[in-house]
């Protein structure tokens, strides 16, 4: 009977395993509004806009959703340990004269995005490189 329970046993914990193994290690991005705070090389002074871009990523679908400052984008990400990628990205097409700098930095970060370092309350993009892209903060 005992043999019977540890076989059972160790089944359930290959299957529990086998489910988590596609998980991606991000889990505190999720459901969290970031921020962007800085991005350019040099960096683009993002305190002349009315609205600071930011990403909100879903952890149940591993869907994107944001605003460039002018655009509102969606897509997907996925990843695992310190890889990061976002995927299918698609932006409403709004023409902002003051912005367009802006978000095409931002939205060329995200497409570049290979990695992610997360410290404290701080999301730093890297690139396949590890060279930074850019930094957000959470916010409630």
């Amino acid at each position: 009977m005992r043999a019977i329970q540890s076989c059972c046993l160790l089944v359930l914990i290959t299957l529990i395993l086998a489910a988590c193994a596609g998980t991606p290690a991000f889990t505190q991005l999720a459901d969290t509004r970031w921020q962007l705070v800085e991005i350019g090389d040099p960096a683009i002074d993002l305190n002349t806009t009315g609205r600071r871009p930011y990403l909100r990523m879903h952890g149940a679908d591993q869907r994107v959703e944001g605003h460039t400052g002018c655009n509102r984008i969606n897509g997907s990400y996925s990843g695992g340990g310190k890889n990061l990628r976002f995927d299918s990205l698609a932006s409403t097409r709004r023409y902002c004269a003051d912005l367009m700098r802006q978000e095409s930095a931002f939205m060329h970060a995200l497409e570049r995005t290979a990695a992610a370092r997360v410290d404290d309350a701080t999301l730093t993009l890297l690139d396949g490189q590890g060279d930074e892209l850019a930094r957000l903060k959470s916010t409630p």
